[in-house]
């Protein structure tokens, strides 16, 4: 009886354990299961199924709880390395912050609590939704990181199926930017030639001025908005983006 208590113990030890990765770097497996599993081609995520089945993403959180570039450089001897990290643990918070309301139908609904009241831990420390940007934004000046994090509504970039991988992180970011800037719901003209963009675009504005502005930036990225174009702010979606019929 007490061999096999010990037995249950060590592998639910094991099965918590975070994936170590060939060089020792902090893996980002468990939440790419989770995204490859539960997130569909247009970025919606089946949080029914997360309920169900929601090992991969404590295992995740778990990691990230343990581990972060400040409590163990060593993990992450990059900048890719730590901007990797602070955007998968953005959006697998998010993710886990709506599985952990049951019923919500918009995180609008719960805003201050959400974003700005709801603690998660990083590396032993608390952070909530709305520090963890701003120290993204802070510290790597990339304004390609809000078409990165997502807070799980409707206006948000989409939610890819896989996990931001160090290795390749600047063609994620790329490829999610020119993704975005070129997405007729975020970047479009009407018949009478007003370019509508993202409010996320009005929301940051600042971050977009070391590339020459907002639409300077949406242009180096797919977009083709002439330089004088009179230009109006997309109110925000905040609708769950949740697959049919899976919220939470």
């Amino acid at each position: 009886m007490i061999r096999s208590l010990v037995f249950s113990a060590l592998v639910l030890l094991l099965f918590l354990a975070p994936p170590a990765s060939a060089d020792g770097a902090f893996s980002h497996a468990t939440f790419n299961d989770v995204v490859s599993r539960f997130v569909d081609a247009q970025g919606r995520v089946d949080y029914k199924g997360i309920v169900a089945d929601h090992a991969a993403l404590d295992t995740y959180l778990a990691a990230v709880a343990a581990d972060s570039p400040t409590s163990n450089a060593a993990k992450f001897p990059t900048k890719n390395d730590r901007l990797a990290y602070y955007i998968n643990a953005y959006n697998a918070f998010s993710i886990k912050g709506v599985t952990n309301r049951p019923g919500i139908k918009s995180v609008q609904a719960v805003t201050l609590d959400f974003f700005a009241l709801t603690r998660w831990t990083m590396g032993g420390s608390g952070v909530t939704l709305k520090v963890l940007e701003d120290d993204i934004r802070r510290d790597f000046k990339d304004p390609r990181v809000h078409m990165a994090l997502n807070c799980q509504s409707g206006g948000c970039p989409r939610l890819p199926q896989q996990a931001f991988d160090p290795a390749k992180l600047d063609a994620q970011l790329d490829a999610a930017a020119h993704e975005f800037c070129t997405n007729p719901a975020k970047v479009y003209a009407d018949a009478q030639g007003v370019w509508h963009i993202s409010q996320i675009f009005e929301w940051y504005e600042k971050d977009f001025e070391a590339s020459g502005g907002r639409v300077a930036f949406i242009d180096a990225h797919g977009g083709t908005i002439p330089s004088d174009a009179k230009v109006q702010i997309i109110p925000y979606d905040w609708t769950l983006a949740a697959q049919p019929g899976r919220a939470p």
